[in-house]
């Protein structure tokens, strides 16, 4: 007989007792009151308690909207990789007379390891690097699982919690197929360089066996495409001009900025908009021979 069963014979037996009450063994009464809340069953004239901790046979309510399921949810809040500390025991010594080694078993219990601490810091980066760049939580969860499957392999010694951070946040962000380049990044994390970034990167890429999607150069176009300035009409062109680009094109190892700049400067020159070469190479962030290299690029396609 499995343990099914027994639970079932348990509640029907539970069920049975219930229905062969009638009366009240204090005062006789027959009007019985069930709190199906406390599971009891009270007398209505003498309060007498005549059974508890009763069984709830009723079906619970349907749910029809997303405010009802998570209202009636009994479990508790979702494993997230952002929380994922790992839970230890604590223990707390109140007593002033509590023995020499419960206080020192206090402070050692107190003192995360290296890899606990190691990955809180970078939690709390990746955090604020995420909030800053406005990326959606799965950007987050995604960078902060990376990091994790990194420091099991054991590669972080002696290399930069920051550079890591960047790199996972960048690869979570190609892997979101969410624009976001290497400089952006970058521009959040003060304490490291763009060097680092890119090495931990490589490093993520063999350690991980990771092969991540082409970056999309269309959809990084309209966000530098409103720092110069242009007007929708060129932006509509420069993205037409890039897209077929890429398409009779191998593109394979061009930066996606000296495509972005050269498609914005030829569409603003077509609809007669006067925008600098400098102007545009600064705003994509790279240099002028870059930009006129591509632009031969584009005419001879």
């Amino acid at each position: 007989m499995n343990a099914q069963n027994v639970t079932h014979e348990a509640f029907t037996e539970r069920k049975s007792i219930s229905s062969e009450i009638t009366a009240c063994p204090e005062c006789g009464g027959v009007n019985l009151i069930e709190d199906i809340h406390r599971g009891e069953l009270i007398c209505s004239i003498c309060g007498t308690v005549v059974e508890n901790t009763a069984f709830d046979f009723s079906q619970e309510k349907r749910a029809f909207t997303a405010e009802e399921v998570d209202s009636r949810k009994h479990n508790g809040s979702p494993i997230s990789a952002l929380s994922d500390i790992s839970w230890t025991t604590v223990i707390k010594a109140t007593d002033k007379n509590s023995s020499t080694e419960l206080k020192r078993a206090v402070k050692w219990n107190s003192r995360l390891s290296w890899d606990k601490k190691n990955f809180l810091i970078a939690v709390n980066e990746i955090k604020r690097v995420c909030t800053n760049l406005s990326l959606p939580r799965i950007v987050a969860e995604t960078a902060a699982t990376l990091y994790k499957k990194v420091q099991k392999l054991n590669v972080l010694r002696g290399r930069s919690i920051n550079g890591f951070v960047g790199a996972c946040v960048y690869l979570a962000c190609r892997m979101s197929k969410i624009p976001r380049s290497v400089n952006e990044v970058y521009a959040e994390m003060p304490n490291t360089t763009d060097r680092d970034i890119r090495i931990c990167y490589r490093v993520l890429l063999n350690e991980l066996c990771i092969k991540v999607p082409k970056i999309n150069a269309v959809a990084l176009l309209p966000r530098y495409a409103s720092s110069i300035g242009i007007s929708q009409e060129s932006t509509s062109l420069a993205e037409k001009l890039l897209a077929t680009f890429e398409n009779g094109m191998n593109t394979a190892g061009k930066d996606p900025k000296g495509m972005i700049a050269a498609a914005i400067y030829l569409a603003c020159k077509q609809l007669g908009e006067n925008k600098a070469q400098k102007h545009i190479a600064m705003a994509c962030s790279i240099t002028e021979v870059t930009l006129r290299s591509r632009i031969k690029e584009f005419q001879a396609s």
